[in-house]
């Protein structure tokens, strides 16, 4: 519970800090006892290359391709193999700025039209089971592989010992807490 409680706090105080800026995302790793949640956010620049709405048929198969990856969180978040960590759910969307809240009006006409003004981010949730959560006391960041135009990673660990913030970026992509 202490994990869930920090990491609302934390996802509040993310989606509070205004516009995103191009090549940073954002990742909180709350850790409980042998249970791991993860939030990440992402432009959508960061991750297919552009943030308007897909137009293409090339455009909709990259967001399908990146949401189909941002599925598979052990291949982008690499966690020591002694922890032995399982993936129990793993959520991906890509949300328009602007439409992440319910019952939220259409933007006008003028506003969609507007490509420079429309910003899209893309968010995943996972959860993980693993034998010994302990272990995971550094992480690979293949994520900077697979999406090449991603060049900072902010993340935060949450556990039982507090709060830590990190950066991890293209060329420092490894990191331990």
């Amino acid at each position: 519970m202490l994990a869930s409680t920090a990491l609302a706090q934390t996802e509040d105080e993310l989606r509070e800090l205004g516009p995103h800026v191009h090549g940073i995302g954002n990742l909180i790793v709350a850790i409980e006892g042998n249970e791991i949640q993860m939030e990440f956010v992402a432009p959508g620049m960061d991750i297919v290359g552009f943030e308007h709405e897909a137009d293409t048929t090339r455009q909709k198969r990259a967001v399908e391709a990146a949401l189909a990856d941002l599925k598979e969180p052990l291949t982008l978040f690499e966690l020591p193999p002694s922890a032995d960590c399982t993936v129990t759910s793993a959520e991906a969307e890509l949300v328009a700025e602007g439409n992440e809240t319910e019952g939220h009006e259409e933007a006008d006409a003028e506003a969609d039209e507007d490509y420079e003004n429309h910003h899209s981010e893309f968010r995943a949730n996972y959860a993980f089971t693993c034998a010994d959560a302990a272990q995971v006391q550094s992480i690979n960041f293949r994520y900077f592989d697979r999406f090449r135009d991603a060049h900072d990673l902010n993340v935060t660990f949450i556990d039982e010992n507090g709060e830590v913030a990190l950066a991890v970026s293209r060329n420092f992509r490894y990191m331990e807490r």
